[in-house]
């Protein structure tokens, strides 16, 4: 058993590694869309590499097609090329790696050549094993090795040194086999990933010391292995029972190790592209159910493997199974078909010194059925010869092997001594970063509680300027008169009023303005509309006090629509007033009163103009006024502006005197958009 057992472990651990490979989330610095593309690409074609093989090779045919340069056309072969590795196609497979590698000759040495030269002799070394050709495979995957260290996807050297591991395991030398995959276990601690990534290599442990017979060791190494069984995918699961069932055979515990290869037909069985491992289960069961006197169960298993390999022309395989048939038709008691077996089996490659033992204790169990003691003696001579030989070779693997673990503890322990000391170094740098932590969350606190003052001061201190305002406006309404005074004498008057309808007009004129003047104390702003009514109504009041020669021009550009225009309340209505009362009250000759209202910029601006005294408040005018009006107008603009973070309000007022001419001129800008919440 022990040559198909070995083209077994090898032949399962190759399209795992790479369908392992292929499902980490390992990706290039710097990816972009050629490296996005590609992988999930390569994630779909690997999840269904085993369900669905004909599908995967689908989606990347039609990639291929649509690929927009020649190194994404390239690495989406090479994803290719692991679909028909899948299904035992090698010929197919090196047709590939070839037209790949030819490419990369002739392309720049970038990190994503290195990488796509890595992959195609990582896949050449894993056909090379299954054609029982150890040393080119190995010499591929050396290859592959150096390659991907210049690359990018540095993650998946574990998986080459298992695959280099696996090629020293069928060519015998165990040593190495044991150095390699402790040397995947190293760059996978080295680049930190996940424990799940090391199964692989925990059951190729499990295998290098069933060889070397330490049977205690290898079943350690399976147990590890095993706690990830259900993380698995098909081809890891099928390995992993192979490698458990082969342990159990060199332990010649028959019937477990049948039990695990029976487990492992049943992981392979519902995928049809997993031809290769159902045959491989097929003839490693055919011995086991020999062996354990299943004869009619290993007659059926031995021809169908056998059927298969012929076709594939396994010649390593051929032979290992018409060895086992020679065995099986002495238990049948067909001694006439064990004879012809004999004269036809020859070997046609390599053969190993396992299996020739096994086809020696075989042959002597056939001379001794046929009488002929001194060829069954022959052969029990050469069996003890090769069984010493092979025991001595194993026992110089074992010391080698021990020799070289030793040295590998000593680097790791050296190792672990400066990591011990930069631990030191990271501990006192960790502290120190505490320290800066905190002080800068304590900094952070401060800052958050002068912000907090702030906010709660700008607060207070709105409040504070939003009753002044009400203060002042009510103070202004007063200095004119006293509204509940006024309104009871007006009602009383009116009621009993028996003048001209001029003077009455007057007096409801004068209530309407009250009444206004007493709502709009009460808003911040007001349509230009309303303002503007509420002046002409002023102003309507006045005229009988101006005389005869007062003038009112009164222009709105028609660009603007009065009933949008939001404008602070008393804005118009305070300059009129004090044109009316300090400008033009008491001056002789004609007296003229401006307002125009235009477009200008992202707003609109309101001009009041008069041809009166001209503006002097550092002179006392003879109708002396409080300035309350003035006061609330700056002191609404000023809170208003502050609250606003686009244009302002701009208030001005001009002095027009020159020469023989006076004047005052108010001018307001109020921009569009303007915000009036407190």
């Amino acid at each position: 058993m022990n040559k198909i057992v070995i083209r077994g472990i090898i032949g399962c651990i190759c399209p795992l590694l790479f369908a392992y490979g292929c499902n980490k989330t390992t990706h290039m610095p710097g990816s972009g869309g050629y490296e996005a593309i590609v992988d999930s690409l390569e994630r779909q074609a690997s999840d269904s590499l085993f369900v669905n093989n004909a599908w995967s090779r689908t989606l990347l045919s039609e990639n291929m097609e649509q690929a927009a340069d020649s190194l994404t056309y390239y690495r989406l072969m090479g994803i290719y090329s692991k679909a028909c590795f899948a299904t035992a196609q090698f010929d197919s497979v090196f047709f590939y790696n070839h037209k790949i590698l030819r490419f990369c000759l002739g392309a720049s040495e970038t990190p994503q050549i290195h990488d796509l030269i890595s992959a195609a002799n990582n896949m050449s070394g894993n056909v090379w094993v299954q054609r029982s050709m150890p040393d080119s495979a190995i010499a591929c995957y050396k290859r592959a090795y150096e390659h991907r260290k210049k690359g990018t996807e540095t993650a998946y050297l574990p998986d080459i040194c298992i695959n280099l591991a696996d090629g020293y395991v069928h060519r015998g030398d165990y040593a190495n086999a044991a150095y390699y995959y402790r040397r995947a276990l190293f760059i996978c601690d080295s680049l930190d990933l996940p424990d799940r990534n090391k199964f692989p290599v925990y059951y190729g442990l499990g295998q290098t010391y069933m060889e070397l017979r330490d049977f205690d060791l290898s079943n350690y190494y399976y147990e590890m292995a095993g706690q990830y069984f259900s993380q698995m995918n098909p081809a890891e699961k099928f390995t992993y029972l192979n490698n458990r069932g082969n342990h159990f055979y060199y332990k010649k515990d028959y019937w477990k190790a049948s039990r695990f290869m029976e487990r492992a037909l049943g992981a392979v069985k519902p995928y049809p592209e997993m031809v290769f491992e159902q045959n491989l289960c097929k003839a490693n069961l055919g011995e086991l159910y020999m062996l354990t006197g299943k004869l009619d169960s290993a007659q059926m298993y031995l021809n169908d493997s056998y059927r298969f390999f012929s076709d594939m022309k396994n010649a390593s395989a051929m032979y290992y199974i018409e060895t086992q048939m020679i065995e099986l038709a002495l238990r049948q008691g067909d001694v006439a078909l064990a004879a012809k077996l004999i004269t036809l089996t020859k070997p046609d490659a390599h053969v190993e010194a396992n299996m020739i033992n096994i086809r020696n204790h075989y042959l002597q169990h056939y001379f001794e059925r046929t009488g002929n003691y001194k060829l069954a003696y022959e052969y029990l001579k050469n069996d003890q010869k090769l069984n010493d030989s092979i025991r001595n070779e194993q026992v110089r693997t074992r010391v080698a092997e021990l020799d070289m673990r030793y040295r590998q503890d000593t680097i790791v322990m050296r190792r672990e001594i400066l990591i011990e000391k930069q631990t030191g170094e990271m501990k006192a740098l960790r502290l120190t970063s505490y320290i800066w932590g905190i002080g800068c969350a304590a900094l952070a606190l401060i800052l958050f509680i002068l912000y907090w003052l702030m906010k709660k001061k700008r607060a207070f201190l709105q409040e504070r300027h939003l009753n002044q305002i009400s203060r002042l406006r009510m103070e202004n309404i007063r200095n004119h008169v006293s509204p509940h005074f006024t309104f009871n004498v007006l009602s009383r008057e009116i009621s009993h009023f028996k003048g001209t309808e001029e003077e009455k007009n007057g007096l409801v004129g004068l209530v309407k303005l009250l009444r206004k003047s007493l709502e709009l104390t009460e808003r911040l702003s007001i349509t230009l509309r309303e303002e503007l009514d509420f002046v002409q109504t002023y102003v309507g009041l006045e005229r009988s006090r101006l005389g005869e020669d007062f003038e009112l021009t009164l222009v709105v550009d028609e660009r603007i629509d009065t009933e949008r225009i939001l404008i602070p309340s008393m804005i118009i209505q305070i300059p009129v007033e004090n044109a009316i009362k300090h400008g033009l009250a008491g001056v002789e000759g004609k007296k003229m009163l401006d307002i125009s209202v235009v477009r200008e910029e992202s707003g609109v601006r309101i001009r009041v103009t008069d041809n009166g005294r001209g503006y002097l408040p550092q002179t006392m005018s003879p109708t002396r006024g409080t300035g309350t009006g003035l006061k609330v107008l700056y002191q609404t603009v000023q809170l208003l502006n502050a609250r606003n973070k686009g244009e302002k309000i701009r208030f001005e007022i001009t002095n027009l005197a020159d020469g023989q001419k006076t004047g005052t001129r108010v001018s307001v800008y109020v921009p569009d958009n303007y915000s009036y919440d407190l």
